[in-house]
């Protein structure tokens, strides 16, 4: 039995890849395919391969198509571009736009109504400022151009600065407690054994289907445990919130200092910068229009940004005109945090209105 196990794992490790590459073709029809396409790197922590064509990726609403370009930036399918940009897009699964496809994102109406221009979006799910500064920088150092880059500053930004990411000196992004969490010993089994890792997700996905319980219709959104955690803080009544590392306003000052790293390292590169903050449905059900978040961008902007966009007063007016309710539903994908297509549409509207 022990024999059996080591030739497999010998086996794996020298062909498991080799025989993955072989069976792209057949992946790429599978879930398993959303896993290899989302990479590790180095520098700022992951990314995306270049010339991803995956037409079968799952959403809420079903399938959808997504596609990378030659430097691993999402676009439309079978795209190559320079390394000069006119306008870059960074932040987090927002601005990747979950479960829509590209032209319905809000970067792709952009991309499409101003096709004269050459526009990346830099970002990717679970991005946060440190991550925002480590790419551009590792891009700048490799000779990437952009006349401007727009920030979506997230909401869960200041959780997964605070709680998740850590900026190191030498401008790398890693993740706190990586040793408690094994992840160098996680990383390399699943990067040398790679057929493993791939039965692994097979065994998981079943145990999910067996164990899911039917879908209940319910009349209010039930939201991720964490995704409502990383939402609370900008209504939150004290400073401390027992699920974050450092207090509320330490976790602000973190992600300003890394911020004003951003502009300093754009400002020596001749690059604009604008910011761009938007509510998640509990903002919108539980904050105010003037929010800690939208005072604490607003202020930072100030002699910074080219723009400073605020999107809570649209989806305040809305909620004032309706309900929470009808405004989510509208807007956002149920039981999800995320913008639907029509959501991206309201984006992208005041986007190519005001660049």
């Amino acid at each position: 039995m022990l024999n059996s196990i080591f030739f497999c794992k010998l086996f794996d490790f020298f062909f498991g890849r080799l025989i993955l590459k072989g069976l792209d073709s057949y992946l790429i029809k599978t879930e398993f395919y959303g896993r290899l396409m989302r990479i590790d790197h180095p520098v700022f922590h992951h990314s995306f391969l270049p010339n991803i064509k995956y037409l079968n990726s799952k959403g809420f609403e079903g399938k959808y198509i997504f596609c990378t370009d030659n430097h691993g930036f999402r676009s439309e399918c079978d795209t190559k571009k320079e390394k000069n940009f006119d306008f870059g897009f960074m932040g987090d699964s927002f601005v990747e736009g979950t479960s829509v496809n590209y032209e319905d994102t809000f970067v792709g109406m952009f991309a499409k109504e101003k096709s004269y221009l050459n526009i990346a979006n830099l970002g990717i799910t679970s991005y946060a400022p440190s991550i925002y500064f480590s790419k551009i920088k590792y891009l700048l150092d490799n000779d990437y151009k952009f006349k401007h880059i727009i920030f979506f500053i997230d909401v869960s930004d200041l959780y997964d600065d605070s709680v998740f990411y850590k900026l190191n000196d030498d401008f790398t992004v890693s993740e706190r407690y990586e040793k408690d969490k094994g992840l160098k010993r996680r990383k390399f089994l699943r990067t040398n054994f790679p057929l493993t890792n791939y039965y692994m997700f097979v065994i998981k996905k079943n145990n999910q289907l067996k164990n899911s319980s039917p879908a209940v219709e319910k009349s209010t959104p039930s939201f991720n445990k964490k995704a409502a955690i990383k939402a609370e803080w900008t209504y939150y009544e004290s400073d401390n919130h027992p699920e974050y590392n450092l207090s509320i306003s330490d976790s602000q000052n973190l992600i300003l200092k890394t911020m004003n790293k951003t502009y300093d390292l754009l400002k020596v590169n001749g690059t604009e910068m604008s910011v761009v903050v938007y509510p998640w449905p509990q903002q919108i059900k539980n904050d105010i229009l003037n929010s800690k978040h939208v005072n604490m961008w607003e202020r930072f902007c100030l002699n910074k940004c080219k723009k400073f966009l605020n999107f809570f007063p649209f989806f305040f007016e809305e909620k004032n005109k309706t309900s929470f309710l009808e405004v989510y539903k509208k807007y956002y994908y149920w039981n999800d945090i995320h913008f639907n297509a029509a959501g991206n549409k309201v984006i992208a509207e005041k986007l190519i209105k005001d660049f």
